[in-house]
């Protein structure tokens, strides 16, 4: 059986992977519903590291919490390539083709906060809204996916609003700022009330800790700094769920191996933030507008890996060698 017959004879491992990671976690730290109650224990050192924030410098807050959001949400995408080889099966031409596809993606990012400021906001919040839902693809209303991940967002941005606007004004303009920002109060209630009533379906579909878990998230984005909100939700809702699914589909690497090159890519990536985006350790709302750009940049073609995997499995072909 050549291979283009043998990949359409298996299951779309895409699909799986997707399915596999929604139904929760498995059973690291003791319990899914373990998980649940460390993720409420991170909302708790949230509030009251949120609590110490006016005590500390501003300069330096800003950037700890960059710093933490980087690391603790970067390692989740430094696996793309390798992942990319395994799922989709692809030959060294399509791997290539793939590698030089996701480093073209991040350098237009890159380029489009020099050159087209708005349109790449526009661009990173549309795209990250349609990522954090399809950590919901278990959800089958459509309405409640993009809703449930577009709350986050959504929270910190109605419960910060002054701080929020002056982060995108950074990144953008003063007038990109205000717009953005106007968008905000108009969605965001709505998208809340809905992802509020997707919580309450969740809870009665037997999902309760997981619901609770992330309402009592949402709740305290309202509360918490943005900046310590937001690496909340990214360090602790978002990037667990794919670092899980990371190690289903890598467990035949020694975990030495997993860590070295998470360490590793996810230094490279704050060294490159450092040298293209030359802000980012100023202390200023300047270096918050760097690292959030940053993470525009590398969560493009992270988020764009899926669909791209698609069209080259498509179209390789049958006789392509893996060696």
């Amino acid at each position: 059986m050549d291979r283009r017959a043998l990949r359409q004879s298996q299951p779309d491992r895409l699909t799986t992977y997707q399915h596999n990671y929604a139904r929760g976690l498995p059973p690291v730290f003791g319990s899914v519903a373990g998980f649940r109650v460390i993720q409420v224990f991170a909302v708790g050192v949230a509030l009251v590291a949120g609590a110490f924030a006016p005590l500390l410098d501003d300069g330096m807050l800003q950037i700890a919490a960059c710093v933490f959001f980087l690391l603790g949400g970067l390692p989740h995408g430094a696996f793309d390539i390798h992942l990319a080889a395994r799922r989709a099966d692809l030959g060294l031409s399509s791997l290539g083709l793939f590698t030089a596809l996701y480093l073209g993606l991040f350098a237009v990012m890159i380029a489009g906060w020099y050159l087209v400021p708005a349109l790449t906001l526009a661009v990173f919040l549309v795209t990250a809204i349609v990522h954090f839902s399809e950590d919901w693809c278990d959800v089958s209303e459509p309405l409640f996916r993009f809703a449930l991940g577009f709350a986050p967002l959504c929270a910190i941005g109605m419960g910060h609003l002054t701080e929020v606007e002056m982060i995108f004004a950074a990144m953008t303009s003063d007038a990109t700022a205000r717009a953005t920002i106007n968008g905000f109060v108009l969605i965001a209630p709505i998208t809340l009330l809905i992802a509020g009533t997707a919580l309450f379906a969740l809870g009665k579909d037997g999902k309760a800790p997981r619901a609770l878990a992330f309402a009592i998230m949402l709740a305290s984005l309202f509360v918490v700094p943005p900046l310590i909100g937001f690496a909340l939700f990214f360090c602790a809702f978002h990037t667990p769920r794919h670092l899980v699914a990371i190690g289903r589909d890598l467990a035949d690497w020694p975990i030495s191996l997993i860590l070295a090159i998470g360490a590793s890519l996810t230094l490279l990536a704050l060294l490159l933030g450092a040298l293209l985006l030359p802000y980012a350790f100023d202390g200023s709302f300047l270096s918050v507008a760097s690292a959030f750009q940053l993470l525009a940049a590398l969560a493009m073609p992270h988020q764009s890996m899926d669909p791209c995997l698609k069209l080259l499995r498509r179209n390789t072909p049958a006789n392509e060698s893996r060696d």
